[in-house]
């Protein structure tokens, strides 16, 4: 007598394998998001504490030993921006810094230099073209990530606006 399996064995194996593969793949996918979207708090947060570190250092968003180049994101944080080597201060930058999740651009960030009482801020956008659908949908609805972009400065309405140096805590 051979010893093995029977074609029933196997495809009751194929079958219970199948199911649970049917669970488990979307499962996964789903911490995937969960994580592409932990990693940009993460990053927005390391941005914002880096920008505040510069600017009370420094008294200004110039560049190091410089009274008139406005300093580069890149100088400023190592959090990953597409568009990292132009200049942070939104006066004179052309184009703002944006973060990537999951391979697209979902939310842009530019420093704005103290103007009379108006206290040095760093402005959030979402990037429009890709914050319909998906992970940056994700993103830019998860709660601490909507902090930043509602965060607003004394005296303006306009939302999007964190001051630099706030003592807000986003999470």
């Amino acid at each position: 007598m051979k010893k093995g399996f029977t074609m029933i064995e196997l495809i009751f194996v194929i079958v219970i394998l199948g199911i649970l593969a049917s669970v488990a793949i979307p499962r996964l996918a789903g911490t995937r998001e969960d994580a592409e979207i932990s990693t940009a708090v993460a990053n927005l947060r390391t941005l914002v504490s880096d920008a505040n570190v510069y600017y009370v250092t420094k008294g200004d968003l110039k560049t190091k030993g410089s009274t008139t180049e406005d300093a580069k994101w890149s100088e400023i944080t190592s959090v990953p921006l597409v568009n990292g080597n132009s200049a942070a201060n939104a006066i004179n930058a052309t184009t703002e810094a944006k973060l990537k999740v999951g391979g697209k651009e979902c939310i842009g960030v530019q420093l704005v230099e103290k103007a009379g009482t108006t206290p040095a801020y760093i402005k959030f956008t979402k990037v429009t073209a890709n914050t319909g659908s998906g992970v940056c949908k994700a993103v830019v609805d998860s709660a601490s990530v909507k902090a930043y972009l509602e965060a607003k400065i004394p005296g303006d309405t306009t939302a999007g606006k964190m001051p630099i140096g706030s003592t807000a805590k986003i999470y």
